[in-house]
């Protein structure tokens, strides 16, 4: 077996790791060494900046996770966005991405689902998730995917100059408030549990053992995790408020020291408390005088992946199910005669099931008679009670264009339906009306044949008013319908529901045989 230093050798080799002797890169055995990019170094980080301390409970996280947890190293990425904390996927030796600002999580969202055993891990700041990329946290916590955000928060816009950003707090200056900040922060772990992360934690970097163990929970959490690190911006934030002595330049050095003296003296432990609780405190002057720190809520629940999964698995049967039912369905011979293109409008109100009706004579003919068709439908502005329409096309050629042209039949079961389309019926053409709901005026046209049924009235007498449009698809087939009757049973038995099929069927059979009664007096 070999030798532990001689596979970690390799691997450094591969990464692409140049030994000392080989680069201006001189450091001793550090314990993180293999972990980070000598050759980036030294960092750009400022004296007493948080981040170093960030990204050393991260790495001994890493290597905790992969000694105890199996985890293969080669199999997490770094995705980081624009800022001072973006410099962290820099840094480290592993697959990293630096992405443009506010896109880490949607890259990391990408990257998670084109390969899924990746463990993807987004480190980046405030300014950048909660800021310029606000909308893509909340919506990555919401469909809860596995990844890990880790927010370093120094309340302002640090790599840029020190402005403002979104949880600057309260009355706190920066260079861009100078009178005092006059927007509220994001309480942010609270913002991820409105989302609907299912992780999320808070601590400062002085609690760098804490912040280790949470990170490794937090990684080995399935679903959207969120660690929120308070960390010092020495250079920026703490020149223009009271936790960095403000501009005396002898403290300069000093400046993150006494930011964390601070932070150590107004913190509060207090796991599990409601995000909604978990505050960050300050008094008039923006002076932070509280931070609620600990873990905050660990509750499991399907991640996006697992939820796709579970949603592919039951299409799939499904669709096994579906194409059984198909696979047996009944075939009829088709027809063997031409039908020139033949144009049908129906209308009526919406809840008539005119959109229905289209569908099944459309099916009929292409399923079962083997001819071509196509569906068109429109309503009116209202949902229900306004103009509905549905208009198929049918014919023995290819149908090149799916719009009416010259509607040759209608089937029309409202008064509005018939003032509204029975002017482009072609002269000649037949048109079908319920005659109970709807009455032909004085002036109704005389260049076309005119066929009245009640046909609500006999879905009613049948049981169920809802039939009244197979009542007038029956009367439509005897009449002048150009589609063969046992395929629009076979095309009505398919689309209703299994429970209403024979009330269907009997009004489809009554309109038939009224329509044909017609038929035979002509």
């Amino acid at each position: 077996m070999p030798r532990e230093d001689t596979i970690n050798g390799e691997r450094l080799k591969l990464s692409g790791y140049e030994p000392t002797d080989q680069s201006d890169w001189v450091t001793g055995l550090h314990p993180m060494d293999e972990m980070l990019r000598g050759e980036r170094l030294p960092h750009i980080w400022c004296q007493g900046c948080g981040l170093g301390t960030a990204l050393t409970t991260f790495i001994s996280a890493l290597q905790w996770l992969e000694k105890n947890q199996k985890w293969d190293l080669d199999k997490v990425a770094i995705v980081s966005g624009i800022g001072c904390t973006g410099r962290v996927a820099g840094y480290i030796r592993l697959d990293s991405f630096h992405t443009t600002h506010g896109r880490a999580i949607p890259f990391a969202t990408g990257l998670k689902l084109a390969k899924p055993e990746l463990n993807v891990v987004v480190f980046s700041g405030d300014g950048d998730i909660a800021g310029i990329g606000g909308n893509h946290f909340i919506h990555a916590a919401r469909r809860n995917i596995d990844i890990n955000v880790i927010c370093v928060n120094n309340f302002n816009y640090g790599m840029t100059g020190g402005q403002v950003g979104p949880t600057t707090p309260h009355g706190a200056r920066a260079v861009t408030t100078q009178y005092g900040n006059f927007e509220y922060p994001f309480n942010l772990p609270y913002l991820a549990a409105a989302g609907g992360a299912s992780f999320m934690a808070r601590w400062t970097v002085l609690h760098a053992r804490r912040l280790e163990w949470t990170l490794r929970q937090a990684m080995a959490h399935r679903g959207f995790s969120f660690v929120e690190i308070i960390a010092p911006c020495s250079t920026s934030y703490a020149r223009w408020n009271p936790e960095g002595q403000g501009l005396d330049p002898q403290k300069l050095r000093r400046r993150g020291l006494e930011v964390m003296k601070h932070y150590q003296k107004v913190g509060k432990i207090a796991h599990h408390t409601h995000p909604k609780d978990a505050t960050i405190t300050v008094d008039g002057n923006g002076l932070i005088t509280e931070i609620i720190e600990g873990v905050f809520i660990d509750d499991p629940k399907p991640d996006f992946q697992a939820a796709i999964e579970q949603m592919a698995h039951s299409a799939k049967e499904k669709w096994i199910a579906a194409k059984k039912t198909l696979d047996e369905r009944l075939q009829l011979p088709g027809r063997t005669d031409y039908v020139p293109r033949t144009e049908v409008q129906l209308g009526g109100f919406g809840g008539q099931g005119i959109m229905s009706a289209g569908n099944i004579i459309g099916q009929a003919a292409t399923i079962y008679d083997k001819l071509r068709a196509s569906l068109t439908q429109s309503y009116g502005p209202e949902a229900r009670g306004g103009a509905a329409g549905s208009q198929v096309v049918i014919a023995s050629d290819p149908i090149h264009h799916p719009h009416l042209i010259e509607p040759t039949s209608m089937i029309i079961m409202s008064q509005e339906a018939y003032a509204k389309y029975v002017v482009n019926l072609s002269a000649g053409g037949i048109l079908f009306i319920d005659d109970g709901l709807v009455r032909l005026p004085r002036n109704h046209r005389q260049d076309i044949e005119t066929f009245g049924i009640s046909a609500t009235q006999i879905a009613e007498d049948l049981g169920n008013s809802r039939a009244a449009n197979t009542v007038m698809l029956g009367f439509w087939t005897a009449i002048g319908g150009v589609v063969s009757k046992p395929a629009m049973i076979q095309s009505l038995t398919d689309s209703v529901p299994p429970k209403t099929i024979e009330v269907n069927l009997k009004s489809f059979e009554a309109g038939y045989r009224k329509g044909l009664r017609i038929k035979g007096r002509q």
